[in-house]
């Protein structure tokens, strides 16, 4: 993705205009070669993490996308968390506190990983499609529920 932005501020940059500023609409009108090819290339990952996540158990990347594994379950004495923060705004200052016991055992696994290793970040599909992002914020697991992109599935 940082290549995407990169590549968009050389190609639509204007030199007539050194402060133009490039936004979304920018780049999504965009008809340059280059940025399809890193377009794609976005695509295909995403495809492919989709691909191993339809494997029951965990799919671990580094920060860098590294594959370390799939199918991987979150085991270790490890203790059960229970109330995660819900964000209602981007960046999770305003939150509402809730149970932890409502939910299935993907969420569950991303809490407690969370709630052990504060670096890590963890995405939750569920089986009905919803999407949580669960990070450890502000002093608790905290988890922000996907924004509707309007794009079909």
């Amino acid at each position: 993705m940082l290549r995407i932005i990169n590549t968009s501020a050389e190609l639509l940059a204007d030199p007539h205009d050194p402060g133009k500023v490039i936004g979304w609409e920018d780049y999504v009108t965009c008809q340059r070669e280059e940025i399809a090819v890193l377009d794609e290339a976005i695509f295909d990952l995403a495809y492919f993490i989709a691909s191993l996540s339809a494997i029951d158990g965990a799919v671990i990347l580094t920060k860098r996308s590294d594959l370390l594994g799939f199918g991987g379950f979150i085991l270790g004495d490890v203790d059960e968390v229970r109330t995660v923060a819900r964000a209602l705004d981007t960046e999770g200052d305003q939150i509402e506190t809730e149970l932890s016991e409502g939910v299935g055992t993907r969420h569950r696994a991303a809490y407690r990983l969370c709630h052990e290793l504060h670096d890590a970040f963890a995405i939750v599909i569920s089986q009905d499609g919803d999407v949580r992002f669960v990070k450890w914020h502000n002093g608790s697991v905290t988890y922000w529920n996907q924004a509707p992109t309007g794009i079909p599935g």
